[in-house]
């Protein structure tokens, strides 16, 4: 399969439910190796900025854009994201390959339309992007750099104007995968072996000595340590919140509240080889890949994992420690993940908010007196963040604060708890983490 027909049923596939990241496993053995880099790229850029390209499908459209099939729309606004970010490609090549991908596809009464309106945007389509980039606007910002319109008021509420501009600009930021070494793994020799192939390129985290910097996206499989478990794909941000708790501990009984995949998890058992740590997630196919990941890792034997509503589960031991990464918007990861903000609500933030509360408060009163106890989240709006905490401090008196043991530039202080993590490069995501010790 060519890459612009596999980015057409990739959006499409992600428009029907689907995860970016996991549309994108399911076929990459099915695309031309020489094109899976384009279908991934495109899929990204379409996602990052679906908002703009939508925006211009109407404003350039002559029929009623709302009527238009979904593959066709599909096919169009797949097309316009390629337009404006593909440089390397002529626009009669580009226009030529979607015609066919989405005739292949069913489109065939469609092909007019689909070709008159890329060829339409493609003379306007400069002015137009020039004219939202100089804007000094919020909402243009937002829209330019495929933010939400009610996210970026709402973080201008949070913090300010200008700093609501420099997240949103943050958002339209390309990422690029960071990796975290496993203990005993020596990052030079890892480095060597990563750059050995002319085709990759990687350098050691200023931020943390057991992360390394990738320029790309490489398929995490095909790289160097992988099968052995001497890697795991993971933004500093999120090691960076383990590592809160990690640093205070020298073992003991942990428990983690809600551990998706296993990637902070694992992080845990890699660092801390003395802990016993029991792993807690709704997800039956989560906690599926999260035991995948113990036994790459060679750490699945200190691993209790169980399925079910951490509102309802108890530990079987009283914990030393508990690390509660809460169900959240994901708004920090916008940029990682970006079909998550278009599924987004402000209703959906005030849910998440009231979950929070109530599985935070659990943690409080699982953990022994003298424990700790992480609260983190992928999220930068204050409702799933110091709201959270402040509501349960306010009945918990017994919990200190403890600060984090990293500075940095993209770090903030909460108001009035925790650290925000500002995504601010292209390996660091937005992030959010309060550690308290509850007292004896």
């Amino acid at each position: 399969m060519r890459g612009l027909e596999a980015a057409l049923i990739l959006y499409q596939d992600v428009q029907n439910g689907a995860f970016a990241s996991e549309a994108l496993r399911k076929i990459y053995n099915d695309v031309d190796v020489n094109d899976r880099k384009l279908a991934a790229t495109l899929l990204y850029c379409t996602l990052r900025r679906q908002s703009l390209w939508r925006t211009i499908l109407i404003k350039y459209c002559r029929r009623d854009a709302r009527s238009l099939p979904a593959l066709t729309a599909a096919a169009i606004t797949v097309g316009i994201a390629g337009l404006a970010e593909l440089k390397y490609f002529a626009l009669p090549v580009l226009v030529n390959g979607i015609i066919q991908a989405a005739k292949k596809h069913g489109a065939e009464g469609d092909v007019g339309i689909i070709n008159a309106v890329l060829h339409n945007v493609a003379g306007e389509l400069p002015n137009f992007m020039q004219t939202l980039r100089k804007s000094s606007v919020l909402s243009d910002q937002a829209l330019y750099c495929g933010v939400p319109g009610w996210a970026a008021a709402r973080w201008s509420k949070d913090f300010s104007i200008p700093e609501a501009k420099k997240i949103v600009k943050a958002n339209g930021m390309r990422t690029y995968l960071s990796l975290r070494l496993s203990r005993g793994v020596d990052r030079d020799e890892y480095l060597k072996a990563y750059n050995a192939d002319g085709n990759r390129k990687g350098w050691a985290s200023p931020f943390l000595d057991y992360s390394v910097r990738t320029a790309a996206n490489p398929y995490p499989a095909d790289l160097p340590g992988y099968s052995e478990g001497k890697i795991m794909p993971q933004s500093e941000s999120s090691m960076l919140a383990a590592e809160m708790l990690i640093s205070r501990l020298k073992g003991g009984y942990i428990l983690d509240m809600c551990c998706g995949r296993g990637v902070k998890t694992g992080q845990i058992a890699d660092s801390l080889p003395n802990a016993e740590i029991e792993a807690w997630d709704v997800s039956d196919g989560k906690i599926r890949s999260a035991q995948f990941e113990m036994m790459r890792m060679k750490a699945d034997k200190r691993v209790n994992f169980k399925i079910g509503d951490s509102l309802t589960l108890t530990p079987d031991h009283e914990p030393d420690a508990v690390l509660l990464d809460a169900p959240c918007s994901g708004s920090g990861t916008w940029s990682r993940h970006p079909e998550s903000k278009w599924r987004c609500t402000p209703q959906q933030i005030e849910k998440n908010s009231d979950l929070q509360i109530r599985l935070f408060e659990r943690a409080v009163n699982f953990v022994k007196p003298g424990g700790l106890v992480l609260y983190s989240t992928c999220s930068i709006f204050r409702s799933e963040n110091e709201k959270v905490v402040a509501d349960v401090i306010a009945r918990h008196q017994e919990l200190i604060e403890l600060n984090p043991t990293h500075a940095a530039k993209f770090l903030k202080k909460g108001k009035p708890y925790g650290t925000i993590v500002f995504p601010a490069l292209p390996w660091v995501d937005g992030f959010y983490m309060a550690l308290f010790k509850k007292r004896k």
